[in-house]
């Protein structure tokens, strides 16, 4: 069943992985009146989740920045609370990927009190029909990933990609115009943090197009020369 925000009072749920982002963030919220509930990581957030209602939640993981889209899809998903996302410069999570994602709005790092408190009171505000819950499955021609499952069908059939493989073609998948440099890639997919090779993500695009392929799926992983991988357009094959 779905969660009504409203009958969360004036709990807030904090997910931020930076311990000095996350006490000043919880300060601002409890002046605001909110009971705060924070957490440092997708998982301890979930077990939060699941033991109370709740009338807001702010969201930012910086060194996993897939794990705060999946959160946040996993929280519209279940629930109308609004979602106030948490983006920082130069990461790969921006704006549109975490509006696409399911949040209600976005706050820039680093927090300017007076934006994020008028953001939080504007997401309070808004009435409840205009929100709905998202469905954890993103669906490209044949190709069908349920995020909640973790898994991956061709033409209905699954299909076994690692996770790092998973990752990749999810990020490519939830934002299908859009091009992403190598960097991007390697900075999004946690399993990859650290490395500066190109032939990694090369080697990876390499074996989810072989992969998707032999499963009976069509050309997925388009290359745009010297800028990055974008999901292919239908009509280049």
């Amino acid at each position: 069943m779905v969660k009504d925000f409203d009958s969360g009072h004036n709990n807030a749920l904090l997910i931020e992985d930076d311990g000095d982002d996350r006490l000043k963030i919880k300060l601002l919220l409890e002046v605001m009146g909110f009971t705060v509930y924070e957490a440092p990581s997708p998982i301890q957030a979930r077990e939060l989740f699941a033991l109370r209602d709740y009338s807001l939640a702010v969201i930012h993981i910086g060194h996993a920045p897939l794990a705060s889209l999946e959160m946040c899809r996993w929280v519209r998903a279940e629930s109308t609370v609004p979602i106030l996302m948490l983006t920082k410069r130069g990461e790969v999570v921006d704006e549109e990927m975490a509006m696409t994602a399911g949040a209600d709005d976005y706050v820039s790092k680093p927090i300017i009190e007076k934006i994020f408190t008028s953001r939080v009171l504007q997401q309070l505000k808004r009435g409840q029909s205009q929100r709905a819950p998202r469905a954890n499955i993103i669906s490209w021609r044949n190709l069908e990933m349920d995020l909640t499952e973790h898994s991956f069908k061709v033409e209905g059939k699954i299909v076994e990609l690692t996770n790092t493989e998973y990752q990749f073609l999810q990020l490519l998948m939830e934002n299908p115009k859009r091009v992403f440099s190598r960097e991007q890639i390697l900075a999004a997919i946690g399993s990859l943090r650290g490395s500066t090779s190109d032939q990694v993500v090369d080697s990876h695009a390499s074996r989810i197009r072989k992969k998707i392929r032999e499963s009976g799926g069509p050309e997925v992983i388009s290359v745009i020369r010297s800028v990055g991988f974008r999901l292919a357009d239908p009509k280049e094959h």
